[in-house]
């Protein structure tokens, strides 16, 4: 019996396609099943868009809500190189004269200088104690026989005592730096524990000697001090150069010793850029929306959103939100956001009358920042309310997610099937040609034959 290597060539038939065309008409319910999935995975893409506006938004309407992270007031110093502040939603409006008399300023202590020749100077094991505010810290160096500076350098700063140490090689050798924290608290002393050098070239106690020869004047040794400075008159003291707690609600950094003018005021540019963040997050989910919720009836396809009941459903919590009037402002002065010059479009978007907002926080910046407040809190609220487990948001995800599962199970199950549907059609088309095959090789057997007899 003849034999053919590929479908068809034994018949003298193309079976070869006719079997693609059969498969691809089996595939047709797959390909239905990869445009859906294609199409799901287009519209959860769109909604984690949309999911991030809405943070953003409630990002924006958190800041509004509380005082403590609008912070609607400023501080500002007269002379800007003698300290920096900030004031935080408690702080106290008002003028003070602040004199800085002395910076605070962290202990800084030296090591003799310790000559690199020979380049494998080492010191001996022991223990190094250092004694801040009364308290002593000690160092143990006993597990290695002997240590480079590097290496006390680096058992210093992993003990972590509010000592940093740094090794600093010059053309004439190494030493040591030891710096400690600002504030005369946190002054220091260094003491050492040790057997002698044994196999080292030197001895661990000549580390805790610090160089102060007062000759040597290129040293930028310095001591620890507190910073001393004077608020109206009244003498203040701080470890550090950061004074928290002077003033109640405003954090002063001193920068340098001298005089200037603090004055604590509300800063209005800050409610207005809090208002903008509001508005431009609220645009931003309003344009992601109209682009994707649109239908080209040209090319009869719909954007992703085109449709969808729970976008639906979150534009009309966020226009509620909007022009629900918070039970909070009741007997409040500004009860809606267009009285404060936030309005509504023809096109949805809202849009800032910036001589209006700017008229009410100078009329009376406390009943604005009320107002904000509210409407912040009620936005936090219904955003929070959408992103939440069982929010109108968070539900459509997870229904788009099983609806993907539930499409690419059902591909896999169609992918089996189709495999076997094609082996079977295979091997019956293979039968059909290695029996035409063999058909037509015995009718010309027998052509060749009655042809013969003929003769």
């Amino acid at each position: 019996m003849a034999t053919t290597s590929s479908l068809g060539i034994g018949a003298g038939v193309d079976l070869a396609s006719m079997l693609s065309s059969l498969i691809a008409a089996e595939r047709q319910p797959i390909n239905v099943l990869t445009a859906k999935v294609q199409a799901s995975n287009t519209k959860l893409s769109t909604f984690s868009k949309l999911k991030s506006a809405l943070s953003t938004l409630q990002t924006a309407a958190d800041k509004l809500s509380s005082p403590l992270k609008l912070s609607p007031l400023s501080a500002t110093a007269s002379d800007t190189t003698k300290l920096s502040a900030t004031a935080a939603f408690n702080a106290s409006a008002g003028s003070y004269a602040v004199s800085v008399t002395q910076l605070a300023a962290a202990q800084k202590s030296f090591s003799n200088e310790f000559s690199t020749s020979p380049t494998s100077r080492t010191f001996g094991q022991g223990s190094l104690t250092f004694t801040i505010d009364g308290d002593d810290y000690d160092i143990d160096l006993s597990d290695q026989t002997t240590y480079t500076l590097q290496d006390v350098r680096a058992k210093i700063n992993a003990a972590d005592i509010g000592v940093t140490a740094t090794v600093v090689t010059g053309s004439t050798g190494e030493r040591l730096i030891l710096t400690g924290k600002e504030g005369a608290a946190n002054a220091f002393t260094l003491a050492a524990t040790t057997t002698g050098p044994g196999a080292a070239t030197n001895d661990l106690a000549d580390i805790a000697v610090f160089d102060t020869d007062g000759s040597d004047d290129v040293l930028a040794r310095s001591t620890a001090a507190d910073a001393l400075l004077t608020i109206d008159g009244v003498a203040v003291t701080s470890s550090g150069n950061v004074v928290e707690n002077a003033l109640n609600g405003v954090s002063l950094k001193l920068l340098a010793t001298g005089s200037t003018t603090l004055t604590v005021a509300t800063d209005n540019s800050k409610i207005s850029d809090a208002v903008k963040s509001l508005v431009d997050a609220y645009n931003a989910i309003n344009t992601l929306i109209k682009e994707n919720s649109t239908y080209d009836t040209a090319t009869k396809t719909a954007k992703p959103l085109n449709g969808e009941s729970s976008v639906r459903t979150i534009q009309s919590i966020l226009t509620s939100t909007r022009t629900s009037i918070p039970a909070a402002l009741s007997s409040a002065t500004y009860k809606t956001l267009s009285e404060v010059g936030v309005s509504i479009q023809k096109d949805g978007s809202l849009t800032i009358d910036s001589a209006k907002l700017t008229a009410a926080l100078t009329s009376s910046s406390s009943s604005v920042q009320t107002t904000l407040a509210a409407y912040g809190t009620a936005f936090n609220d219904a955003i929070a309310s959408m992103l939440d487990t069982g929010g109108v948001l968070e539900s459509r995800v997870s229904g788009l997610n099983a609806s993907i599962k539930s499409y690419n199970d059902r591909k896999t199950s169609l992918e089996f099937r189709v495999e076997n549907i094609e082996k079977r059609y295979r091997a019956q088309f293979t039968a059909l040609d290695k029996l035409v095959s063999s058909m037509q090789t015995t009718s010309n057997y027998l052509t060749q034959q009655l042809s013969a007899l003929s003769k």
